[in-house]
């Protein structure tokens, strides 16, 4: 602290005075900010503890249930015909599929007219979808191909048709799309035609989609609306969509031609063993991060040492399978000295092999499982009113009274300073009043002397 104090005719250097004082009296300021620092630093390097905790949860979640081991890959003989997937809900199995129609969207192609401007007549249209109907009356104003396209696919009650305009030989068609697949999204077109009496012959209105014979202009059914029709291990399925999801529990079929397939489902023991290879790295990366703070900011914290600890009694802790006691090691985890777990991947595999199910209750057993241990352990210091909770609440209550220490030894500081400002002032003008009057006796003096 500094000020810009400095004396009078004294010529005394008041300003390095006080501001030697200020500093003597600002030490316990300094102490106190110092202080709030280092709480300032335990509270972020919880935050980080309390984050690497929060992943390590998230990943142990995982396997503390048995979709945590399902994995599964699955294969078709024949991509031509399907491919499939499997998710954590399907069952190591196989099946003979044998595809004998594939689902298809209905198209239908308007007459040909002369430019997508033409006018088609006057009258109602009406578009039916899976008993849902959709009516545009047209008239003079709004009855081109380019109209009623727009009109379609801008409709609110539009039964799942898209509409668009084919520019061919013959001329411009209006192009009529279901959106979804299968027999029951068929189109179905009728007309009200309002410039003849007749709504199903090849003039007016109705002529905009009164079937021909190909090559006359009229209109045509491109494609049919058909559902998928296949079996699986001998039984009959139909669909509205090539991608069946229903058939078999937890498998998807994805059709793509007619034909036979076998496909099988097996389980990933590859995919189950990088789940458990990435439990044991990420508890590692947790405690390398505890033990990096505990060398810094954290050093001998209490709270952090109970944390660590914690974990460590996860891992000393066994398994009770049935009255059977399991370890960790027998899937192949083990810890060094260092508290450093590692994985051997060929007794994982082994084990996995073996007796899957024992791996599964190692890791996921309901009560003791170590999976189970850990996010219940895990789970206690994340909620609320948790260890790092607490925690939390007690570094910044420290923090709030220091603040509180900062604020009341500042307003100090400014009252002292404004003290010694005051006293030295007035001791610059009694000094300076002093010296002075030292001159005039001197002046006095030597004038006597010089009259004798």
């Amino acid at each position: 602290m500094t000020i810009g104090f400095s004396g009078i005719s004294t010529g005394s250097d008041w300003n390095s005075i006080i501001n030697q004082l200020l500093q003597i009296e600002s030490r316990p300021l300094s102490t106190l900010q110092s202080r709030e620092q280092e709480i300032d630093e335990k509270i972020s390097d919880f935050g980080l503890v309390k984050s690497a905790i929060d992943t390590f949860n998230s990943t142990v979640e995982e396997l503390t249930s048995s979709s945590g081991f399902a994995a599964f890959t699955a294969t078709s003989t024949d991509e031509a015909v399907l491919t499939v997937s499997a998710d954590s809900s399907a069952v190591a199995s196989s099946y003979d599929v044998v595809v004998t129609q594939l689902a298809n969207r209905d198209k239908i192609a308007s007459s040909a007219y002369t430019d997508a401007n033409t006018a088609v007549g006057t009258g109602t249209l009406s578009i039916t979808v899976d008993g849902n109907t959709m009516d545009l009356v047209l008239d003079g104003s709004n009855n081109t191909l380019t109209d009623i396209r727009d009109a379609i696919n801008s409709a609110t009650d539009n039964p799942g048709v898209t509409a668009t305009i084919l520019n061919e030989a013959s001329g411009s068609r209006l192009i009529l799309t279901s959106e979804e697949s299968g027999l029951a999204n068929a189109i179905t077109v009728n007309v009200t035609d309002g410039d003849d009496a007749s709504n199903t012959d090849a003039n007016g209105l109705s002529r905009l989609f009164h079937i021909g014979v190909g090559g006359d202009g009229l209109a045509e059914q491109v494609d049919t609306a058909q559902d998928a029709i296949l079996t699986i291990d001998g039984f009959s399925i139909t669909g509205a969509s090539n991608t069946v999801t229903s058939a078999i529990s937890g498998v998807t079929l994805s059709l793509s031609g007619a034909g036979s397939s076998t496909i099988n489902i097996a389980r990933d023991n590859t995919e189950i063993e990088d789940r458990i290879s990435g439990f044991v790295d990420a508890y590692n990366t947790l405690i390398e991060q505890i033990d990096d703070l505990e060398a810094g900011s954290l050093y001998n914290d209490s709270s952090l040492r109970r944390i660590k600890q914690g974990f460590v009694d996860v891992i000393n802790q066994t398994v009770d399978i049935s009255g059977d006691t399991a370890y960790l090691f027998e899937i192949g985890i083990t810890r060094d000295r260092d508290g450093v777990l590692s994985v051997d991947s060929s007794e994982l595999s082994t084990a996995l092999a073996d007796d899957f199910n024992r791996v599964t209750q190692i890791l996921s057993e309901a009560t003791t499982g170590y999976a189970t241990r850990f996010f219940n352990y895990t789970e206690s210091l994340l909620e609320v009113g948790g260890l790092l909770d607490s925690k939390d609440d007690t570094l910044n209550s420290q923090k709030d009274s220091v603040q509180t220490q900062i604020e009341r030894q500042e307003l100090h500081l400014q009252t002292y300073e404004a003290m010694l400002i005051r006293q030295f002032a007035s001791l610059d003008q009694t000094m300076a009043l002093l010296t002075s009057t030292s001159e005039y006796l001197t002046s006095q003096l030597a004038s006597l002397n010089s009259n004798n």
